[in-house]
């Protein structure tokens, strides 16, 4: 298991993109939409992991769909981070493990294949599992920690045992508070 991105939720993607360059001085990639679920995106290349800025694109789109409904609420509550992600080898397993639905999620030709989604929508702190057709991305900068608040032991049992990520578990509702990249702080 490995840190794979995190989600940025957010109301203008040309704002989002605007502040990570003033802000972080990274390049931002173009994105694509997200079949049936409403929303779009830019991409900011990490070394071996990448920030996505997420915004709706569809907002009917959105609230038909059980994913997009949840991300319409969370990004017209203001912008924030709506969850993070790590690849594991074996999503069906990491499935069966937790008991959550497997999702597939589609962007032109990418396809990824997600499990936990909705219940991370639900509790931040948590990340969702997925696999995908992509490449690791290369950028310049690295994901070096993540800092979530929660359930210290919900937290640990939904990740399972021994995952080494760099995770900063603080007191609080349940949360993705801040990210490190590089040794920048991104509070989103």
């Amino acid at each position: 298991m490995r840190l794979d991105h995190v989600v940025w939720g957010v109301g203008d993607l040309d704002a989002a993109q605007a502040r990570v360059e003033e802000e972080l001085g990274l390049r931002v990639d173009p994105g694509g939409s997200h079949e049936g679920q409403g929303t779009h995106n830019r991409i900011v290349p990490l070394r071996g992991a990448y920030l996505e800025l997420l915004a709706i694109r569809d907002r009917e789109e959105a609230a038909a769909s059980p994913v997009g409904a949840l991300l319409l609420e969370r990004i017209e509550a203001g912008d924030g981070f709506v969850g993070w992600a790590c690849r594991v080898d074996d999503v069906d397993a990491t499935a069966q493990r937790l008991g959550t639905e497997l999702y597939t999620v589609r962007r032109g030709t990418r396809v990824g294949h997600l499990t936990g989604v909705q219940e991370v929508l639900r509790e931040p702190c948590l990340p969702f599992f997925g696999r995908s057709d992509r490449p690791p991305a290369a950028g310049d900068a690295e994901l070096t920690w993540l800092e979530v608040s929660g359930d210290r032991a919900r937290i640990e049992a939904w990740l399972g045992p021994d995952h080494g990520l760099p995770l900063r578990i603080v007191d609080g509702p349940p949360a993705l508070r801040a990210i490190g990249i590089g040794a920048q702080t991104f509070s989103g």
